[in-house]
């Protein structure tokens, strides 16, 4: 059993942690906490909850920018992950964001299937394309840029 829930302050230190095990970038962590959702597995009573994922969103202006999705590997987790992109999607659209944007590497299939198109990087609104995130991503090279309008928009 796990629960899906709105991050707090006190998951920055788990979120942190997920993110360097598996390799992706977690500065601006902090900054953006108000706007990450966890999965939480329940521990056994007097025990603290672990994290096995972390979806979060960085907005700018009417945009947002899909960050940091990490999922522990388990038989559930592209049901996990899946409910994690649709709830972070529905956040947006309370939000009234007009458009969510990732970058993505291994995963476009899986994001092509929650509603993203791919879209070239000179179609990146300006506040995006001059993030953090998104400058030490394509410092690093990551390649594909996936853009997908929240359901209120459409």
């Amino acid at each position: 059993m796990f629960v899906i829930r709105r991050a707090i302050e006190r998951d920055v230190f788990q979120v942190r942690k997920l993110l360097r095990e598996a390799g992706l970038n977690d500065k601006g962590i902090d900054e953006h906490i108000d706007h990450f959702f966890v999965v939480e597995m329940p521990a056994d009573e007097g025990e603290t909850p672990q994290l096995a994922g972390a979806v979060g969103i960085e907005v700018h202006g009417q945009y947002g920018l899909l960050r940091s999705f990490v999922l522990e590997r388990a038989p559930w987790n592209t049901k996990v992950g899946m409910n994690m992109i649709q709830i972070l999607l529905s956040y947006a659209s309370k939000l009234r964001l007009s458009h969510v944007y990732l970058l993505a590497g291994a995963s476009q299939e899986f994001f092509t299937q929650l509603g993203f198109s791919e879209i070239a990087f000179d179609e990146l609104p300006v506040d995006i394309r001059e993030s953090e995130h998104v400058e030490r991503s394509r410092n690093q090279g990551t390649a594909m840029v996936f853009c997908c309008v929240p359901s209120h928009q459409q």
